[in-house]
């Protein structure tokens, strides 16, 4: 397996934990504070970073239309047992400690080829409907939790922060905006992290859109409920997905 694979496996590994969505609920931070650098377009994604003072590696952002509607991806996103089988090289995901209807503790583990160390994450989840930017965020941070399992021969990823927002643009297309600081820690450089930092988020992306549009279930009445508020913040018709006359 070449080292670009390896390193965006990590990636996608770190992304796809953070994608427990809770039932619905208020609260965290969805602010996006600014200061991004565009650094071009790919695959119809407009993609950012920006300098950290607190790490050489780049935080991200990514901005651009999934083919599939909001509700299915949604669903999948909330959808934990299966997400093995689109999320890369998952072994296993667990809930550690239910804070409230919106929000969870989850914990993850991911197998990584030789001669990398196994990665776990523990993850502090929360759904938020931005009801300024009209968005659906997903986010989620890491958090300690001393009582989440530690395996030998495993490395702790950490997650500063992995916000996604999503918002319909037509009954199945959606605009998504991913913003991430992501530190797969271990001995990779960060130098050499931030060089394919424009090739994690699309994957992860495209494997997203691709999952919705194969699997689009119905979505629960929680989230359902929270979609229906984010339409009557468009002014749009849920049935059409087009404003009210």
């Amino acid at each position: 397996m070449s080292l670009r694979k390896k390193i965006v496996r990590i990636y996608l590994f770190c992304l796809g934990l953070s994608i427990f969505v809770p039932i619905w609920g208020l609260g965290a931070n969805s602010v996006d504070d600014g200061g991004w650098k565009k650094n071009g377009h790919k695959n119809g994604y407009t993609l950012y970073s920006r300098k950290n003072a607190e790490s050489k590696i780049l935080p991200i952002k990514v901005e651009g239309v999934l083919n599939a509607s909001i509700g299915s991806i949604m669903e999948n996103l909330r959808t934990i047992e299966g997400s093995e089988i689109w999320t890369p090289d998952l072994l296993m995901k667990t809930t550690l400690e239910e804070k409230s209807p919106s929000r969870a503790i989850t914990y993850s583990l991911t197998d990584m080829p030789w001669p990398l160390y196994d990665r776990r994450l523990v993850l502090d989840n929360e759904l938020l409907l931005d009801k300024k930017r009209k968005l659906l965020f997903v986010l989620s941070k890491t958090v300690d939790f001393p009582s989440a399992p530690t395996p030998k021969y495993t490395i702790e990823a950490y997650v500063g922060y992995s916000n996604m927002g999503f918002r319909p643009i037509a009954k199945n297309k959606t605009y998504v905006e991913l913003t991430a600081f992501i530190d797969p820690k271990g001995s990779i450089p960060a130098w050499l992290i931030n060089f394919y930092q424009d090739k994690w988020p699309i994957d992860f992306l495209e494997a997203l859109e691709e999952r919705a549009n194969k699997h689009n279930a119905p979505l629960r009445p929680g989230l359902q409920l929270m979609l229906d508020d984010l339409l009557k913040l468009m002014k749009w018709d849920s049935s059409t997905y087009k404003p009210r006359p």
